[in-house]
């Protein structure tokens, strides 16, 4: 216990007199990129896991809602899984996340995933109508996505998932296809694992839907441009550097690159009791607004089938505490 106690002392200080030095080394090139890319909701990472270690997850072994994170980590489910989540955001608003992965005999799982937004109904109002018109609108957005995990060997895997995405807002709707691909690979030693992503790599999206009928004060119909997803290319390593009598501590590291925004790093820890409690925090570098994130999570039984329960809070500058809970079931008999 004091070795574990001290390699956890040691990697808090390194982290922190990283985070501060980051900044320096690391310009903020790309910076200047924000806002460029339509459906920011895919930013949302919905995995309690990923999100309770800082959002560096993409080499970790994969669990139920690995086809959100990399969907290389599917296969390393061994039986029938469903995973679903809610996070909480600012205004009333919940982000919510279904997947369910079924693997296969030949070293393979299928997967499927939905995530959806929902904004309400919303009054309409115009310029003579402030206080509402007496109708109401609504505003939501979802991913539909259907992904397929292969191990080619002991230690190398990929995955791809294929994604229907769609934004809707009163009578106004956009539309849009995208693919993630992930490779991992896994060493003997210590668990070293390495990763890579791309993340909603597709087509363009451009706003479809008549235009209000009110002609007060305008000239013509709005011209509607066409914009991206949120395209993410990163690379992850976690290792498992301290196994002992039950206890388990994992570390990962995440560069992620996005096309609408600066580099950023994420690194987390997580430390297991049995793989029966989970207790995870993260640190996010040169992410504006967030920087600490800290979670925990219980594994059980629903009847004969493992059950695991997670809860992460992630507080933030200019959107409150966040709160993220999930609940993932095996379909396989404990004990067979």
């Amino acid at each position: 216990m004091k070795q574990l106690a001290s390699s956890i002392l040691f990697l808090i200080f390194t982290l922190m007199i990283f985070s501060q030095s980051f900044g320096q080394v690391f310009p903020n090139l790309g910076g200047q990129r924000a806002g460029i890319s339509a459906m920011p909701f895919l930013k949302n990472d919905l995995s309690p896991r990923s999100v309770g270690i800082g959002g560096a997850s993409l080499a970790l072994q994969g669990d139920g809602y690995s086809m959100g994170i990399n969907p290389a980590g599917g296969v390393n489910n061994q039986f029938p899984t469903v995973a679903i989540s809610s996070r909480k955001l600012p205004a009333g608003l919940y982000h919510s996340y279904l997947a369910a992965t079924l693997p296969t005999k030949n070293k393979a799982a299928w997967m499927i995933s939905m995530n959806y937004l929902a904004g309400g109904n919303q009054k309409r109002r115009t310029e003579f109508q402030p206080f509402g018109d007496g109708s109401v609108y609504s505003a939501d957005a979802m991913k539909f996505g259907l992904g397929y995990s292969k191990s080619l060997s002991k230690m190398f895997s990929f995955g791809i998932n294929v994604n229907f995405i769609r934004e809707q807002l009163a009578q106004y709707a956009a539309n849009a296809a995208s693919v993630d691909l992930g490779f991992l690979y896994k060493t003997d030693w210590k668990d070293l694992s390495f990763a890579v992503g791309l993340q909603h790599f597709g087509v363009n999206s451009t706003l479809s839907g008549s235009e209000y009928p009110v002609d007060y004060n305008r000239t013509g119909a709005v011209n509607k441009d066409s914009y991206g997803a949120p395209t993410m290319f990163s690379m992850g390593l976690s290792m498992v550097p301290y196994r002992q009598n039950g206890y388990k501590l994992t570390v990962a590291a995440q560069l992620n690159h996005p096309n609408d925004n600066a580099e950023n790093l994420r690194v987390g820890v997580e430390f297991s009791s049995d793989s029966l409690i989970f207790i995870r925090s993260g640190i996010k570098i040169n992410v504006p607004g967030e920087f600490f994130s800290f979670g925990v999570g219980v594994r059980s039984r629903i009847g004969a089938f493992p059950l695991i329960i997670e809860a992460t809070s992630l507080p933030t500058t200019n959107l409150g505490w966040q709160l993220l809970l999930g609940l993932s079931v095996g379909f396989q008999k404990i004990g067979q």
